[in-house]
């Protein structure tokens, strides 16, 4: 139980996204489909895209934070 405890306590912004990226990738899937195969599919593709948006944001982020 000792490794699991810092785990759940390192709560950083790459893991908040992530969860809100599943969370939202679930709800628009559930709203735009309506079988439970194509809403994977969807789920799947949601998440995917919104978590391509994060990394390209964390890189340029980067950027900008290293050229100050």
């Amino acid at each position: 139980m000792s490794a699991l405890r810092p785990a759940l306590l390192e709560w950083d912004a790459d893991r908040i996204v992530r969860i809100l990226v599943a969370g939202v990738s679930v709800f628009l899937a559930v709203r735009v489909t309506d079988g439970v195969l194509v809403g994977l599919g969807a789920a799947v593709l949601f998440t995917v895209a919104f978590n391509c948006l994060w990394e390209i944001a964390t890189r340029i982020g980067g950027r900008f934070r290293a050229a100050s």
